[in-house]
């Protein structure tokens, strides 16, 4: 294997891995975690199923971020974080900023795929046209070529005008419920065990959907060609 960087690494047939050591106290918290069968985990490691390094890189983003998820959860299982009421302002950016980057890396790895339908789609089509079942759909079914189908363009946008309101208007009434999933994995990620009824974290909720504002706003011009770039994220666990 070659180490390139990030955690790349290219094995002996060139395709691109994302890899991150796991911290000797973490391994047996971390197998538990995956739900994985053997004892302990050393290394976390996906493949990106591709030999193009600037591809691999984009792709390794969101990767990295699952990852930081992971640890996450495995550390918190064994250390019991003390209750916080307070972030300091880098803090909240820090942390709004780690999900706007993870919002942009996730649709930037979508359409470097770039491979037409989703697989799902495209075996349910398969399914019908062997079995002899006539139907029309509004969109043609494509499974090769360069670049996403009109369908899965169609997916995007849609997706992103439905919540891009809604998130609107929960910024507009300060409604926090709307982002609190998120904004609770987020601080689970960051390893912070914020206090739910203190004034910082309101202000991070709402540091947060803001940003989810600005992702969906940056998805949807992505859709009409304009060349939004992905920040690169600042990694909880370090890179």
């Amino acid at each position: 294997m070659v180490r390139i960087g990030m955690g790349l690494i290219k094995n002996e047939h060139g395709v691109y891995h994302v890899r991150r050591k796991v911290p000797k106290g973490l391994e047996e918290a971390t197998a538990t975690v995956m739900g994985v069968p053997k004892p302990r985990v050393s290394w976390l490691k996906q493949t990106l199923g591709t030999k193009d390094e600037k591809q691999a890189r984009v792709r390794a983003k969101p990767v990295m971020m699952k990852f930081d998820a992971i640890l996450a959860k495995a550390e918190a299982r064994l250390v019991e974080h003390p209750v916080r009421t307070e972030l300091t302002e880098a803090e909240i950016k820090r942390i709004a900023d780690y999900f706007y980057a993870y919002e942009l890396c996730a649709d930037e790895e979508l359409r470097a795929d770039g491979i037409g339908d989703d697989p799902l789609f495209a075996d349910i089509h398969r399914q019908l046209t062997d079995a002899g079942v006539e139907f029309e759909g509004p969109f043609d079914v494509r499974t090769n070529g360069s670049g996403l189908s009109d369908r899965m363009m169609h997916k995007i946008e849609e997706g992103a005008s439905v919540v891009l309101p809604l998130a609107k208007e929960a910024l507009a009434r300060g409604n926090i419920e709307f982002i609190r999933y998120e904004l609770n994995e987020l601080l689970q990620v960051f390893r912070i065990n914020l206090d739910p009824n203190c004034p910082d974290y309101r202000k991070l909720a709402l540091a947060v959907m803001r940003a989810e504002v600005l992702a969906l706003e940056a998805v949807l011009a992505r859709n009409q060609g304009e060349p939004i770039e992905s920040p690169n994220p600042t990694f909880p666990t370090g890179g």
